[in-house]
């Protein structure tokens, strides 16, 4: 499997992450799933630590690009449009 370009740091108990993933499936209608891998505290924690410390993130959700460039303001349907498709840029 080949790396996703992107990843979303979530957890449990957290309205702004359903409400971020709600925006993925609903209006962008799944179109990035494929390129992003999604990293859950819970069932992920060791993976989960090692990238908050790594992009010093002190709150969910946040999207990562491998490139290092986040997001953390993820209330915007535009921003997180123009976040994922950055890439291809």
């Amino acid at each position: 499997m080949t790396e996703r370009p992107f990843v979303l740091l979530t957890q449990d108990a957290c309205p702004n992450c359903e409400r971020l993933k709600k925006m993925l499936s609903g209006p962008l209608k799944g179109a990035f799933d494929d390129r992003i891998e999604v990293i859950h505290r819970q069932t992920s924690a060791e993976r989960f630590s090692e990238l908050v410390q790594i992009h010093r993130i002190q709150s969910v959700p946040a999207l990562i690009h491998t490139s290092g460039a986040t997001l953390l303001q993820t209330s915007g349907l535009g921003e997180v449009q123009r976040f994922l498709m950055s890439e291809a840029e």
